[in-house]
């Protein structure tokens, strides 16, 4: 496997980043470059990064890059330097001692593959939030495997998907080559992973998840999303405008539009989602912590073929 390039995008979360470099370091193999694409934090990112992770490749730029653009601008850089691959990376992140060598094993295995790690929770470390995602049959919804699930549920090596993330995932170069960079203008935050996952796959590329490469990552800080708070009108006002949420409306109703299968599939599949949407709402209000929980791990395990 030739060299790769972890791309980083950040903004004001200093302490944040500084753990997931701390980590990053410890476990990097030699091969491997670390390019950190700060959007113009005034918390002292760009100082402490200098300061201590002078091995890093620090890009600055402005508080209007949000992620699209920002890791855009590190695989820009990464070409520059001639790597072969990039991994895309979140910045809350916690690198495991075999997770860089467990995907560059994978890319041996299988070179046109995209291939993301499995992240577990970084305060349950045995407790997968992600392994891939598949479509269902009769929506353009993609459910997720294994949710919640101890990770000794897992098996070994490559799983096939149909759709992976962006958090920390290995592309190879010639991604981009075939199907461009992430599309920042239609996608400049939510949806901008899904929509290049799914414009590479039409090209020919395969979606995996290693099975043996895990990530950690501390949930309270990705996205915004109602599935872990109680939400008043602000919060949904937030949850329908925000670019950091899977439910903004414009972003959400542009990638449905342009993946879906059919016209009858993103009319049953948009008024869905949102209408799963306000029973969530509704009753993370009505119902305890741990009941929801439950009925909801249940609830998404039924509708998995729908």
């Amino acid at each position: 496997m030739g060299s790769t390039a972890i791309v980083i995008p950040t903004f004001n979360r200093r302490a944040t980043l500084l753990l997931a470099l701390s980590k990053v370091y410890e476990v990097l193999p030699t091969e491997h470059k670390v390019i950190v694409v700060d959007s113009g934090s005034s918390d002292g990112t760009i100082e402490a990064v200098r300061n201590d992770f002078p091995r890093a490749i620090l890009i600055t730029g402005t508080s209007s890059m949000w992620w699209a653009a920002a890791i855009n601008v590190g695989i820009r850089k990464a070409q520059e330097l001639r790597c072969e691959y990039v991994i895309t990376y979140n910045d809350d992140n916690v690198a495991t001692p075999q997770l860089f060598l467990s995907l560059a094993a994978a890319a041996r295995t299988s070179p046109r593959s995209i291939i993301s790690a499995v992240c577990c929770y970084l305060h349950q470390p045995d407790v997968v939030f992600f392994a891939g995602r598949m479509r269902a049959k009769r929506t353009d919804r993609f459910y997720y495997l294994d949710h919640d699930l101890p990770i000794t549920t897992l098996g070994q090596g490559l799983r096939r998907v149909d759709m992976l993330h962006g958090m920390c995932t290995l592309f190879p170069m010639a991604v981009f080559h075939s199907v461009g960079l992430f599309d920042e203008v239609r996608f400049p935050h939510a949806f901008a992973d899904d929509d290049l996952l799914l414009r590479a796959k039409q090209a020919g590329f395969s979606l995996a998840v290693a099975l043996d490469a895990i990530v950690l990552n501390d949930r309270s800080k990705t996205g915004f999303n109602p599935y872990d708070r109680r939400l008043g009108l602000p919060g949904i006002s937030r949850l329908l405008i925000s670019r950091k949420s899977n439910f903004q409306l414009k972003a959400r109703t542009w990638f449905l539009w342009r993946h879906r299968r059919s016209f009858v599939n993103f009319c049953k599949t948009w008024i869905c989602d949102y209408l799963r949407l306000s029973g969530v709402v509704a009753a993370r209000w009505i119902l305890p912590p741990k009941t929801f929980r439950r009925l909801g791990l249940n609830w998404t395990r039924r509708l998995q073929r729908t």
